[in-house]
């Protein structure tokens, strides 16, 4: 039996939880706040492709989505392809967790992976996961006040 890697986080937004569920499923916001392009079919059997640039590199990432519960849940198993050997039946599944809190929505994240990895890895990857969820707050809680804004643009207009 293999030893799981698990690395959890939780972050509260300003944001509605519909906002966060679109920035985590969307194509077009995940371009904005995580990677340089994606694909998405937000739905459960549906993929979602990313590809980060990194000088004239393009790093790809393919995942399935396997539980989806529109505004509460997300439930990606990532399908590494040209993994290591051997590790065929080993799983990375990617976890949010999307729930109202008084003036925000709490996001919890959690990323398990069957690949063991060793500690300095695991600080550098919990690292990477601050910060990508920061990208991800700061981006819904700016589209918040973009929509809150617009609508406020359109009220005036209508009046």
């Amino acid at each position: 039996m293999m030893e799981t890697t698990r690395i959890e986080k939780k972050v509260l937004i300003q944001a509605s939880p519909g906002t966060v569920f679109k920035a985590l499923t969307e194509a077009r916001d995940l371009a904005h706040w995580f990677c340089d392009h994606a694909t998405s079919d937000p739905r459960e059997g549906g993929e979602v492709v990313v590809c980060w640039k990194t000088g004239r590199e393009i790093h790809k990432g393919r995942a399935r989505i396997t539980h989806l519960v529109k505004d509460a849940r997300l439930e990606m198993l990532w399908i590494d392809e040209g993994r290591n050997p051997g590790l065929e039946n080993a799983r990375h599944v990617l976890s949010y967790a999307i729930t109202p809190r008084k003036d925000n929505t709490e996001v919890f994240m959690c990323d398990e992976d069957d690949v063991p990895q060793i500690e300095e890895d695991m600080d550098i990857l919990s690292q990477g996961w601050n910060n990508v969820l920061m990208e991800l707050k700061d981006y819904c809680e700016r589209a918040e006040r973009s929509a809150r804004s617009q609508s406020a643009t359109n009220a005036a207009k209508d009046a």
